[in-house]
């Protein structure tokens, strides 16, 4: 540990910590951890930096120049599609998800008001999905239980999703909700959400 660079270390955690302040508090202790195993796995001591370890790595590694960092992981055809379609780019994605994160994770900030908080969930739940499972959807009862966690139900939930009823197909029409149905987006729905996505990625930095 001799060439232990203590104030990479302590700029390294710095940015671990700026990072988890933007994550829901659910989720914050579970984001340190896997945002500083990710970090210090790599920051091993700077022994040996000979010139031939970067000939040897270069022959050994397929692929050349900047290999050292892992392939991005890819997104689900579905989601691809509704990013080329709607304008939305994968860094704005990975402002509100740690794509190359297992499980992925949120790192989202909600806005204030309830009942806009409520669908911009209901939203990112759908978006959540899609990066998970390749559909953006979601049954009802699963948007419910995510509005619930975070502590944003309240009597309005329904009243919210029926009053913005055009964004959805499926379990949400104008005078009712299937409450045991599968909530997809419509068209309106795929732009609010890629309105959605720009509108927080931005509040995120």
């Amino acid at each position: 540990m001799t060439n232990f660079n203590y104030k990479r270390a302590a700029e390294e955690i710095a940015q671990i910590n700026a990072i988890v302040q933007t994550c829901p508090d659910a989720v914050k202790e579970k984001c340190f951890e896997l945002l500083f195993g990710a970090v210090f796995s790599k920051l091993a001591p700077a022994a040996e930096p000979t010139e031939e370890k970067p000939a040897e790595t270069k022959e050994d590694k397929p692929g050349g120049d900047g290999a050292q960092a892992p392939p991005a992981k890819k997104l689900p055809s579905n989601v691809l599609a509704f990013t080329r379609k709607y304008g939305v780019s994968e860094a704005e994605l990975g402002k509100l998800f740690m794509l190359d994160h297992e499980p992925l994770l949120p790192i989202y900030n909600l806005p204030s008001m309830t009942a806009q908080a409520q669908l911009y969930k209901v939203m990112m739940i759908l978006l959540e999905n899609g990066l998970l499972n390749n559909a953006l959807s979601a049954p009802y009862p699963e948007l419910r239980d995510s509005v619930k966690e975070d502590g944003l139900m309240d009597g309005n939930f329904n009243k919210t999703l029926k009053r913005n009823h055009e964004l959805f197909r499926g379990a949400i029409s104008e005078g009712s909700i299937t409450t045991d149905g599968v909530v997809e987006l419509s068209g309106a729905g795929m732009q609010k959400l890629a309105d959605i996505v720009k509108e927080l990625s931005q509040s995120a930095g």
